[in-house]
């Protein structure tokens, strides 16, 4: 009687245990095998919750939670937003937005915002900054790389009001104080043209959204149409976009069927970006700097890796990994998921790509590229001459 009593009272005691294991593998965010971090994490989270002296929405908390997670990766791609900060991206990815015209990242480096690159023909771009700058201050205000999503939306406001930024310029490493009218950007990804006095084309592709294929594709149609024997691509202050974007581009030099790009997860899972459009044999030329990034570098890369393209101008800014982004209620989750590797299987993240011709220019005048004449701008006038002596 004695030991089926005991038998009863174990099962009982195991049965609690399994329960309670379950019971936290369900609702742990760090997953049941961290058992100790669940009751750290609960313990604090109910003890705010429970002590603090105000009322909080449940919702804050839950959000604040995610956005903390999303940090502990300490990768400056991968976070967490949500309210108007993710209406703001929603936004910007549409191309169409107020504001001054720049992109920018959290440099964890130094914990300091970043600027990739100034859109063309926007009000970033009218004042100078180029890729490097670091923005201090916006408004009077100091924020740190962290505080990136704040200060981007201090940066946005009203078409025609201003906003007062505190610079540091990548150049001179002069402090410079900058006041910036607002307008409202519908970003062009594609300007094409052919160079006078010439049968060269001219595309330039300003950042990778979801037309910028398309759109590039009928640019070139019509340049080759109107007589264009040779093409000089300008990716200069591209900071990216959509990796599907920037293989669209390259399939049209990249032979259909072989690889433009292909990704590599943490697992080693592989998966490949391949040709598939029409491919133009004509001499082409690639200009790149400091604020070609991410898509950019995948076209590039493609590109010089088959031997496709004669790439000049400077260093690429270095970004190879991928991010997937996620809708989740009114929050957005962006994930770096996978480095990218160019078809020879170099990843270029932090190297950036080598040009085969290294032509330096001044970083000033990255900030008015549209306004320079051939003779002004270096890089341009290289391609010219390069293209002119292969079509001979």
């Amino acid at each position: 009687m004695y030991i089926k009593k005991r038998v009863l009272i174990v099962c009982s005691v195991l049965l609690i245990v399994v329960t309670a294991v379950l019971t936290v593998g369900l609702v742990n965010p760090f997953g049941f095998t961290n058992y100790l971090d669940f009751i750290k994490f609960s313990t604090v989270t109910n003890t705010i919750k429970n002590m603090y002296y105000e009322d909080v929405p449940m919702s804050d908390y839950v959000n604040s939670s995610i956005e903390g997670f999303a940090q502990g990766t300490e990768d400056a791609y991968t976070n967490y937003i949500y309210g108007e900060e993710a209406d703001e991206y929603m936004e910007d990815v549409s191309g169409s937005f107020d504001g001054i015209g720049v992109y920018i990242e959290n440099n964890i480096e130094d914990n300091t915002i970043t600027v990739v690159s100034a859109i063309s023909d926007t009000p970033a771009e009218k004042v100078g900054l180029v890729s490097g700058d670091k923005i201090l201050k916006v408004a009077g205000v100091s924020y740190t790389g962290e505080q990136i999503n704040e200060a981007v939306r201090n940066m946005k406001g009203q078409t025609g009001t201003t906003v007062d930024i505190e610079v540091l310029k990548a150049e001179s490493g002069e402090t410079v104080s900058l006041t910036v009218e607002r307008q409202h950007i519908n970003v062009k990804t594609v300007k094409s043209k052919i160079i006078d006095g010439t049968n060269i084309g001219y595309i330039s592709i300003s950042q990778f959204v979801e037309s910028t294929g398309d759109d590039f594709n009928k640019a070139l149609s019509k340049l080759t149409s109107d007589g264009a024997k040779s093409l000089v691509l300008d990716l200069r202050n591209n900071p990216g976009g959509y990796i599907e974007a920037a293989v669209d581009v390259a399939s049209n030099f990249v032979k259909s069927g072989e690889d433009v790009v292909y990704t590599l997860d943490k697992k080693g899972n592989r998966e490949d970006y391949k040709s598939n459009g029409k491919q133009y044999y004509i001499p082409v030329t690639v200009l790149i700097n400091q604020g070609s990034a991410s898509a950019s570098e995948i076209v590039t890369g493609a590109l010089k890796d088959y031997g496709l393209a004669h790439v000049i101008g400077e260093k690429s800014y270095g970004k190879g990994i991928v991010q997937s982004v996620f809708g989740l209620g009114d929050g957005i989750v962006s994930v770096t998921i996978a480095r990218y590797y160019t078809p020879n299987g170099t990843c270029i993240h932090k190297l950036g790509i080598e040009p085969d011709e290294t032509v330096p220019m001044e970083l000033n005048k990255y900030a008015n590229l549209d306004n320079l004449t051939l003779e002004e701008d270096e890089q341009l006038s290289a391609a010219v001459n390069y293209l002119n002596s292969v079509s001979k």
